[in-house]
C-alpha cells in the first residue's frame, strides 16, 4: 500500500527523530527521515516540501462556544474592536438604523479597554438604538445590557441577576432574554460553516464546544451538508441530562466528526462581570460574586453523570467556586478514569490543586485570558488587585502537580497563536510554561481532555490526519509574525494560507 499524502522537510516541534510524514486512508501511515518516508511514494501520492516549515499536530481548542463563533460573523453585531464606549454605541445605532423594529445583539464589547472604563448602562443603549429592542453582551457572556424595549421582554424580577435602571442581566436572566433572540435553523447551520472555516485557517482542526441544547442538531445538519471541517466534541447543557439518559446517549455517541461527550455545568460568573464566586471580596468593594450551585446538589449531578456514562465539565473561576467544584467530586466519589474538568481554573489555591491531582481532574484553562487581562493597570488587576492579579491563570502551578491540562480560547479569541504568549511571555511567573509543554496541552492535552488521545493529539501511527503547517519557526520569529500555513483534517487540506 502506498500513502495517498506525504509531507516532507518538516520541523517538528513535538518530539524529534523524524522529518516527514506519510498519510493514508485519512491516518498516519509512517512518520521517519525524509528519504525513509519519500521510499513510500507511490504513483498517486501527492508530495509536499513544506522546506522546513513547523509541522505539528492539529490543534485542539479545548473550551469554545463553537456556533457563537460563527454567528459573530453572519448574525451578531462585533463590538470586539470598539475602542471606546462611543464608538460601541456608534456601531449599534447603525445597526438599528439599518433595520428598524428587529432585534439588534452585539457583543464583545470590553471596557477594560475603553477609556470610560465603565460598563454599558440601558440609558445608553435607549440614546443609540430608541427603536430596536437591543442586547449587548459582554465579552466574557456574563453580563448582558439591554435597552428599554428588550428589558420588556425580561421575566425575571429586580434582583442579583436583574439591574433593571442599569439594564443589566446576568447569569440565567442574561440567557433566557437572549433566547427571545435565537436565529433561525438556516442561519444557525451556515453559521456552523463558518466557524468550521475560521477554525481551519487558525490551525484547529478539533473543539470541546460549550454551546447550548440546539448545538447537536445543527452540527449534524452541518455535517450531513459538507459544510463541517472541524472535530466537535460536544458538552451540553445540564439541565438535558435525563433526556440524554432516556435516549441512552452516553460519552462518544455520534459521528466522526460530531459526538456527545457530556454535560457543562456553571458554578459562577466571570471576573469582568463580577459574578466569579471569590473568597474575599471585589477590590474596593463588598460583593463575592454569585455561586450558582452547591456542593451538594453539584455531587448528586456528578454521581448519577457517572452512572450515565457522561464526561462533566464545571465551570468555576474564583476560588470558592474550585472550592465547591472539588469538594462536591470528593463527595461524589469521583476518580481519574472520569476525567472530570474544572473549565477556566483562574483563582485555584496550592492545596485546592493538590487535591485535583489526587482526584485525576482535569484543568481546562485559557491562556489567552492572562494575555489580555493580566498585569499592571489591567481587568484583574483593577478587579482582584495586585496579589491576586499575581497568581491568576496559574498554568505552571497546574502542571507542577501533573494535573492534566488542556488549553482552549473560550472564544477570546479563538487561536492558539493569540493564546500562546499568555503561557511563554506572561506578565507572572506562575504563568509560564516552556513552549512545547504548552504546544502540549494546545494539542494532546484537549484530545485527554475529551477520551480522544488514541486517535488525536501527536503524530505517529495509526493517529488521524489531523495536522497543522506554520509560517515559520515560532523558537526563532516575533509571535505576530507567525501564521498558518496549512491544515489537515484527515489527511485532506482544509486551509492554505497565503
Amino acid at each position: 500500500m502506498t500513502p495517498d499524502l506525504i509531507l516532507y522537510h518538516a520541523l517538528p516541534l513535538l518530539g524529534s527523530g523524524w522529518e516527514a510524514v506519510a498519510v493514508r486512508c485519512g491516518r498516519i501511515m509512517a512518520v521517519g527521515r525524509n528519504e525513509e518516508v519519500l521510499r513510500l511514494r507511490g504513483p498517486g501520492t501527492e508530495s509536499i516540501d513544506l522546506e522546513g516549515r513547523p509541522l505539528l499536530p492539529g490543534f485542539f481548542d479545548a473550551h469554545v462556544h463553537f456556533l457563537q463563533a460563527g454567528l459573530d460573523r453572519v448574525f451578531y453585531l462585533d463590538l470586539s474592536q470598539a475602542g471606546s464606549l462611543g464608538e460601541a454605541l456608534e456601531l449599534m445605532a447603525a445597526a438599528g438604523r439599518a433595520r428598524p423594529g428587529e432585534w439588534v445583539v452585539a457583543r464583545g464589547w470590553d471596557e477594560s479597554r475603553w477609556p470610560e472604563r465603565r460598563y454599558l448602562e440601558r440609558v445608553d443603549l435607549d440614546r443609540a438604538v430608541p427603536r430596536s429592542p437591543t442586547l449587548a453582551v459582554r465579552v466574557d457572556g456574563h453580563l448582558v445590557v439591554a435597552n428599554t424595549l428588550a428589558l420588556a421582554r425580561c421575566v425575571h424580577p429586580e434582583g442579583e441577576l436583574v439591574d433593571r435602571e442599569r439594564g443589566h442581566l446576568r447569569e440565567r436572566a442574561a440567557d433566557d432574554l437572549l433566547a427571545c433572540a435565537v436565529p433561525d435553523r438556516e442561519t444557525l447551520v451556515a453559521a456552523a460553516g463558518v466557524a468550521s472555516e475560521l477554525a481551519a485557517s487558525l490551525g484547529v482542526t478539533a473543539v470541546a464546544d460549550m454551546g447550548g441544547p440546539d448545538v447537536l442538531p445543527v452540527l449534524q445538519a452541518a455535517e450531513a451538508r459538507g459544510l463541517l471541517r472541524t472535530r466537535a466534541f460536544l458538552y451540553l447543557p445540564a439541565g438535558g441530562r435525563e433526556r440524554l439518559e432516556r435516549l441512552g446517549i452516553r460519552r462518544g455517541f455520534g459521528s466522526e466528526l460530531v459526538r456527545v461527550q457530556g454535560l457543562k455545568v456553571y458554578l459562577d460568573g466571570s471576573i469582568g462581570a463580577r459574578t466569579a464566586a471569590l473568597t474575599a471580596p471585589y477590590l474596593g468593594e463588598e460583593g463575592r460574586g454569585e455561586l450558582l450551585m452547591g456542593r451538594e446538589e453539584l455531587s448528586g449531578l456528578l454521581r448519577r453523570a457517572k452512572r450515565a456514562g457522561l464526561q462533566v465539565a464545571v465551570h468555576a473561576i474564583g476560588d470558592r467556586a474550585i472550592e465547591e467544584a472539588i469538594s462536591a467530586c470528593e463527595l461524589a466519589g469521583v476518580g481519574p478514569e472520569e476525567r472530570f474538568r474544572i473549565e477556566h481554573l483562574e483563582l485555584p489555591t496550592p492545596g485546592q490543586l493538590e487535591r485535583m491531582a489526587r482526584l485525576g481532574l482535569v484543568a481546562s484553562m485559557q491562556p489567552n485570558f492572562a494575555a489580555r487581562w493580566s498585569g499592571p493597570g489591567k481587568l484583574y488587576r483593577s478587579r482582584l488587585g495586585e496579589e491576586r492579579d499575581s497568581r491568576i491563570d496559574p498554568h505552571a502551578w497546574v502542571a507542577a502537580r501533573g494535573i492534566p491540562l488542556a488549553f482552549g480560547s473560550d472564544g477570546m479569541p479563538m487561536g492558539p497563536l493569540y493564546g500562546l504568549p499568555g503561557v511563554i511571555q506572561p506578565p507572572h511567573r506562575p504563568q509560564r510554561l516552556p513552549l512545547e509543554a504548552a504546544l502540549r496541552a494546545y494539542t494532546y492535552g484537549g484530545a485527554y481532555a475529551a477520551f480522544a488521545e488514541d486517535e488525536l493529539g501527536d503524530i505517529s501511527p495509526g493517529k488521524r490526519a489531523d495536522l497543522v503547517v506554520l509560517s515559520r519557526d515560532p523558537r526563532a520569529t516575533p509571535w505576530e509574525e507567525v501564521r498558518v500555513a496549512m491544515t489537515f483534517l484527515g489527511g485532506e487540506l482544509v486551509y492554505e494560507g497565503g
